[in-house]
């Protein structure tokens, strides 16, 4: 507990009441602290959005529980405005801001940093008694000194702002854009750099990585030809900075420069970012994985080092596609930690699974459903036009191949590739449909396992969120050459507000390989050549949509372990997932499939009870090869979320 979560949670106490209802515009209840807090005193926060979904739980769970369990329901507004009386009646109420808790500063600056960093942020104004009350610069400086450790005006040489930005980036905390200006502003900027671009490349993580590569192909390139690099790049020479791009470089985060003859004058620091044959790309190769296998996250990590870690990985076997037999030979890429990596990530969704749908997801998604909340929230801080693609079935790594594809059709764009956790079990009826609702499974226990309602459901929930009927639209079972053009000429030419689609063709592909997720490349690389992807992705692009492009679940290379023969016992029966309606019937299964695992995530139905495939098998026929979904391991459990938009559209 912390000083912040003590003084946050004080009066949720069980004995008082074992119903609350906070009015929390700003999420102050969801910093982590907070919420890890509130997790030990039994409590558990239900979010209100839905008025329907809510008066249903409400009836069939928080009702009927009379005081046995302990609940909050959380809105993000105005409680007294939005929960039915009945439920005020029976709940203790509750308001938390911004205003009244950082009574000193600027609100609006302060709610920029996000609750995330509402903890610090307590600890550094707590310890100050009578602080004055400040104005929107000062607050702008407080906090870019205090909370970010940036201090605008050491920044005196066009270096030290480059040198700031990549300390940012590696502690993983990069300005809000209303910070970041304020410091641009005030900042010896590189000769050339406009505020606004020093702005991006201090709080936008994807426009420090696009420039950050673009600079390094241009340094690397020069010196390899014994120029004098353009005197617009990063000094990379800086010894700050060559750290900093070798760590880039080993977690795949920017690519080795491609390079035909070096000089042998170029220093060595640069070497680990110069590709210039099979031999020094398989030497990268080996390094990366030997650090992943030091690295993998401890059974009490965040979930942040979890996806990371997911995205190295996905990094590491895009890169390996490149080698041939005989370049890879001698060692196998990822199998020799696979098993490990498998048992440790199926340790920590056992404890920490659930946690997920308590982060906050004003930055991103930690999970599926939070997706579309994301979206509102950023519809609420000026966002306008936004689309979510879909793409079935896609793994991270497979997303990389989509990546190259866009880059190569569009130089005029910023994709920030991130990650976020699928929904268990990985299947489409559940995680998809929960990307759609931007619910929790439970909260569509009768139409679990089906894809009909999310047409449905996607208008629901932005309905809820004030928009008119017209302005949203959803389509599925596009992909294949000529499938967009009704969507093209119609919602994304009339300019609908927000648009949900749904890429089948990656999940079609890989249903029936035979040939394992390389012989799955293959196929997308032909899909892409097709060029419906590049069309529907450009259309939104030129149209100014914000895009983020999703997967409800990955997919792994399996062997057959056999079809358990158990009669009717199974209500679903998928490959790496079998469904039972009772814990009676799962327990009896799970003793006779060897190495099948038990779990049940906290936001499934209580009737939907799955039981898993054990790392590396499927409940397909015995020895039988296959690339499939449903399970627990990282390749199908973390999956891509993506944001692209126009680089003047940022």
């Amino acid at each position: 507990m912390t000083a912040w979560s003590d003084h946050i949670t004080a009066p949720f106490q069980r004995e008082f009441s074992s119903l609350w209802v906070v009015s929390d515009p700003d999420e102050v209840l969801l910093a982590p602290t907070v919420v890890a807090t509130l997790s030990q005193r039994g409590f558990e926060l239900v979010a209100y959005r839905d008025p329907l979904a809510f008066r249903h739980r409400y009836e069939t769970e928080i009702l009927p529980a009379n005081g046995r369990g302990a609940y909050i329901v959380h809105v993000r507004g105005n409680a007294g405005m939005a929960i039915p009386w009945d439920v005020l009646q029976q709940a203790r109420v509750v308001a938390l801001s911004i205003p009244e808790l950082f009574s000193a500063m600027d609100a609006n600056t302060v709610r920029s940093v996000g609750s995330e960093r509402y903890d610090d942020l307590w600890q550094i104004t707590s310890s100050r008694l009578g602080m004055p009350a400040m104005g929107t610069v000062a607050t702008k400086e407080f906090l870019a000194t205090n909370l970010f450790r940036v201090v605008p005006d050491l920044l005196r040489q066009p270096h030290h702002l480059w040198e700031q930005a990549f300390d940012l980036f590696f502690r993983g905390s990069p300005l809000p854009y209303l910070i970041a200006s304020y410091v641009a502003e005030k900042a010896c900027r590189p000769e050339g750099m406009s505020v606004i671009d020093a702005a991006l490349i201090l709080s936008d993580r994807a426009s420090f990585i696009d420039r950050v590569q673009r600079d390094w192909n241009r340094f690397a390139e020069s010196m390899a030809q014994r120029e004098e690099p353009p005197s617009d790049v990063i000094p990379f020479t800086l010894p700050g900075i060559r750290v900093n791009l070798d760590s880039m470089i080993l977690d795949g985060t920017i690519t080795p420069a491609t390079v035909e003859q070096v000089s042998s004058s170029v220093p060595s620091w640069m070497l680990i970012g110069i590709i210039q044959d099979a031999e020094t790309a398989r030497n990268l190769a080996v390094e990366r994985i030997d650090l992943l296998r030091h690295e993998i996250p401890a059974k009490g990590a965040a979930y942040g080092e979890w996806l990371r870690f997911a995205e190295r990985h996905a990094e590491i076997v895009d890169a390996s596609r490149s080698f041939t037999a005989a370049e890879a030979a001698g060692f196998d890429m990822m199998a020799s930690i696979a098993p490990a990596i498998d048992d440790a990530l199926f340790g920590w969704l056992e404890s920490c699974f659930d946690g997920l749908s308590s982060n906050s997801y004003a930055s991103a998604p930690a999970i599926a459903h939070q997706i579309a909340p994301h979206m509102a929230h950023r519809r609420q801080l000026g966002e306008r036009r936004q689309a979510l693609i879909v793409v079935d079935g896609i793994a991270l790594d497979q997303w990389l191949i989509l990546e190259r594809h866009l880059r190569s059709a569009r130089s005029d764009i910023l994709i920030d590739t991130r990650s976020c956790f699928a929904w268990l079990p990985t299947v489409t009826g559940v995680s998809r449909q929960a990307i759609f609702t931007g619910d929790q499974p439970r909260a569509f226990a009768k139409t679990l396992g089906s894809t009909s309602p999310e047409s449905t459901a996607w208008q629901r929930f932005w309905l809820n969120e004030g928009l008119a009927p017209q302005q949203v639209f959803y389509a599925k079972g596009l992909g294949q050459p000529g499938s967009c053009n009704d969507v093209i000429a119609g919602p994304i030419a009339e300019g609908a507000e927000v648009i949900g689609l749904v890429v089948d063709t990656v999940d079609e592909l890989l249903h029936g390989e035979l040939f394992g997720k390389q012989g799955l490349v293959g196929r997308i690389e032909h899909w892409l050549g097709l060029g419906e992807w590049s069309r529907l992705v450009s259309s939104l692009i030129d149209a100014r949509y914000h895009i983020y492009v999703a997967s409800d679940h990955g997919n792994v290379d399996v062997v057959g372990m056999g079809r358990p023969s158990e009669g009717s016992a199974a209500e679903e029966r998928g490959e790496r997932v079998r469904i039972y309606d009772s814990e009676v019937l799962r327990q009896k299964s799970s003793t006779t499939i060897a190495g099948s695992r038990v779990f049940q995530p906290g936001g499934l139905p209580e009737t939907y009870k799955p039981l898993f495939a054990p790392h590396g098998r499927a409940f397909i026929p015995d020895g039988r090869r296959a690339v499939v979904h449903g399970g627990t391991s990282l390749e199908e459990v973390i999956v891509p979320f993506i944001r692209i938009s126009r680089k003047d559209n940022t």
